[in-house]
């Protein structure tokens, strides 16, 4: 299988540059036998080509599998079950022959086109500065995250979103009243 530089879209929405660091534990991500997530959640604005980078992260494989054991077996069995039922072997198959970027043009379930998505989430395996194609990129679109949703438990939801506000909850600054602005146009 040949090997792939990791492309822009799994980039750094703040650096515009690869990912260095896990975003739990700090460790370098860089040195070629690193093993680590990206994870990427971006809005597209219907009728226009603005998109927004909800969020995005890179985590290495020992937080990874950390954090996944919190999930609740009875979740992580709904998800399973809901990948198997929903992905076809053909489509297994097709993430691996494909380009990287070809895999990131449709939602790996329901076959949207990235431009057609309200919201989407990329994800890509790394090692060091590569891509690891043994477990290829895909992108998932928001239509399926919905139907993700219901199968967690509450325990699952409470672990996602302590992840969520832990790394990503707005300056507290943000939350306090403030005086009208005036905006001269």
């Amino acid at each position: 299988m040949s090997e792939h530089n990791i492309p822009e879209d799994f980039y750094s929405f703040e650096t515009k540059a690869p990912f260095e660091r896990c975003i739990e534990c700090e460790k370098y991500l860089l040195n070629d036998e690193t093993e680590y997530i990206i994870e990427k959640a971006v809005k597209n604005y219907e009728g226009y080509e603005a998109k927004d980078v909800v969020f995005d992260y890179a985590i290495c494989m020992n937080c990874a599998e950390r954090m996944r054991k919190e999930i609740s077996k009875e979740s992580w069995e709904k998800m399973m079950q809901y990948f198997q039922e929903n992905m076809n072997v053909q489509t297994q198959l097709d993430l691996r022959e494909n380009g990287p970027e070809e895999n990131l043009r449709k939602c790996m379930i329901k076959k949207t086109g990235i431009d057609d998505c309200r919201e989407y989430q990329i994800y890509a395996h790394c090692k060091g500065g590569k891509l690891n194609m043994d477990n290829p990129p895909y992108m998932i679109s928001g239509e399926v995250m919905e139907e993700l949703l219901p199968l967690l438990s509450d325990k699952t939801i409470d672990e996602m979103n302590g992840f969520m506000n832990k790394h990503f909850s707005p300056d507290p600054s943000l939350m306090e009243p403030t005086p009208p602005r005036l905006i001269l146009v």
